[in-house]
């Protein structure tokens, strides 16, 4: 198997922004400029308005089919009569974090996760399409390549659901070449978009920066070191173990959403939901991204409040408008968020040995406040801290400029530890006699021993596949099955705990010639970081192909 990508049968690179409260795509028509478009036109969305959609889904609840989607959903749940029940579903990306397992509730109404996130692909691809074929590539409509953005926290898991939604909402097809939908982790997507767009950027061969992606769910931090090739084009190597928290905007839309129960409780028994949506649909739009903590917001309370006084010092309600000041906006509703994230900063930047720069990017990383507290942390310490023209585009935007150029990013940090399952001597005193296996030469292995392919927080070189040797019997097909573990430590076993089988594969075995019944035979497994697996035996290699469903 080649694992070089070939891209001359692609003429279009779609890059999509999957995100937890909004989804963003853009495309570039490769020719001799490759200039980035953006879709900025959505349903039921003013042009004014966030140039992305937001990632929610409205369900009839007899039928569990999508109504609608983006904009429209929000709509229509504020409009839509009582006697035909709508389920509304946000952040449902959260539902792939397996580090939320436990915490996050299940989907109401049974419904499946994956299922949910291809039904808004679904919509979400055929409006894409529609703005693209506006133009020269309502032409190329096979010919498309897509880069698909995730968290870097993401586990192999994570991503593998997401290509099965990808599947199923019809953006590749099954049996579609496996390149045809390339995954980036959305830091590493806002690194490239930074380099091509961002005039500050001047970092030399060494130096290192820091790129913090806040989206609404998830905040994501990735380091980069500059490394120039023999030819003075920037090429990055991941330089550190990337960290991420599920700390995004949305937690302070919680926080804001308590702030007003908390005040309104003085003035009403209960907050009808629509009154409440109107509220926050404010606060989201208009308050959110303009406080820079200098001065006191308000907003207007909705005729559906059923306010009976229409002022009330104690809470700041004046004439029909609720005052916030800058301490409680900051204290209350900014500050829980904002401290998580310069907390996973300070922690990646321990890391580091020559963080030059930080760059914050994704929808919440274009707040003005967090811009401000991040640059009043770090300018002591001479870290530059920028926020790039329009950084709400910039994960969808690098997405398909690294379509464009795979190659840019070099190396990843492994931020698991990868294995197979083998028999191992058995080590008395340490290994559990249950995994004591007696051989027919009287020997004992110990089984389910885990043998590592990757090393947590090993750099991987993206155009190099891991090479391991191992041995087999002649003429057995050899089974195996590919671990992964974010334990600290690494694993001895297969079975302990934090330890997760990603998939199975078979390596068939060749007819050799000379060989005899229970001959060792030398055998050799390779993966790249996209865990596409090759086989070698006797300089014969073949595909193996891995089953995700076992």
């Amino acid at each position: 198997m080649n694992f070089d990508s070939t891209f001359s049968d692609y003429r279009v690179v779609v890059g999509i922004d999957f995100g937890t409260t909004y989804s963003g795509a853009a495309y570039s028509i490769i020719s001799s400029d490759n200039e980035v478009c953006d879709i900025v036109a959505w349903p039921k969305q003013s042009a004014h308005r966030y140039p992305k959609a937001p990632t929610m889904s409205l369900y009839d609840i007899e039928t569990k089919e999508l109504t609608f989607w983006g904009n429209a959903a929000r709509q229509e749940r504020s409009k839509s009569n009582l006697t035909k029940k709508y389920l509304l579903l946000q952040q449902f990306k959260l539902y792939l974090d397996e580090g939320l397992e436990g915490v996050l509730k299940k989907p109401p109404g049974n419904l499946d996760p994956v299922v949910v996130i291809a039904d808004y692909l679904r919509k979400f691809h055929e409006h894409v399409q529609s703005e693209m074929g506006r133009g020269y590539a309502q032409t190329l409509g096979s010919r498309y390549r897509y880069c698909l953005t995730v968290p870097a926290m993401w586990t192999d898991g994570a991503k593998k659901k997401m290509r099965e939604a990808a599947i199923l909402s019809g953006i590749i097809n099954q049996d579609d070449d496996h390149d045809r939908l390339m995954l980036i982790s959305e830091p590493e997507a806002a690194a490239i978009y930074c380099e091509n767009t961002c005039e500050q950027f001047d970092m030399r061969d060494g130096d290192e920066f820091m790129i913090c992606d806040a989206g609404g769910g998830t905040v994501d931090l990735i380091v980069f070191t500059v490394k120039m090739d023999a030819n003075g084009n920037r090429r990055f190597k991941e330089s550190t173990k990337g960290t991420g928290k599920s700390c995004g905007s949305m937690f302070i839309d919680k926080n804001m959403k308590k702030l007003l129960k908390m005040k309104l409780k003085k003035v009403v028994t209960t907050i009808p939901a629509k009154a409440m949506d109107t509220m926050m649909e404010h606060f989201i739009d208009i308050i959110k991204p303009s406080f820079d903590g200098s001065e006191d917001h308000s907003l207007q309370v909705p005729m559906n409040l059923g306010l009976v006084q229409s002022s009330n010092d104690s809470i700041g309600l004046s004439e029909g408008q609720l005052i916030f000041t800058v301490d409680e906006l900051k204290q209350l509703v900014f500050e829980p968020v904002v401290r998580d994230v310069i907390g996973l900063i300070h922690q990646q930047k321990s890391q580091t040995k020559n963080l030059r720069a930080i760059f914050t990017v994704g929808g919440f990383g274009a707040s003005n406040y967090l811009y401000h507290r991040i640059d009043q942390e770090f300018r002591p310490e001479e870290i530059l801290v920028i926020k790039p023209n329009r950084p709400e585009m910039a994960v969808c935007r690098g997405a398909v400029y690294f379509g464009l150029n795979p190659n840019k990013v070099t190396t990843r940090v492994s931020r698991f530890w990868y294995g197979i399952d083998i028999t191992n001597t058995f080590v008395d005193g340490v290994d559990p006699e249950e995994y004591r296996i007696r051989k027919s030469d009287g020997t004992y292995r110990c089984d389910h021993r885990f043998s590592t392919y990757v090393r947590r927080g090993e750099p991987i070189n993206t155009d190099e596949p891991v090479s391991r040797n191992y041995t087999t019997l002649y003429p057995r097909h050899t089974v195996c099955t590919m671990f992964a573990s974010s334990n600290e430590n690494e694993p001895r076993y297969t079975k302990e705990a934090g330890v997760k089988k990603i998939f199975d594969f078979q390596i068939p075995m060749p007819e050799l010639p000379g060989a005899r019944d229970g001959d060792i035979i030398d055998l050799n497994i390779k993966a790249n970081v996209e865990l596409k697996v090759e086989a070698s035996i006797r300089d014969i290699s073949f595909q193996v192909i891995c089953n995700f469903g076992a």
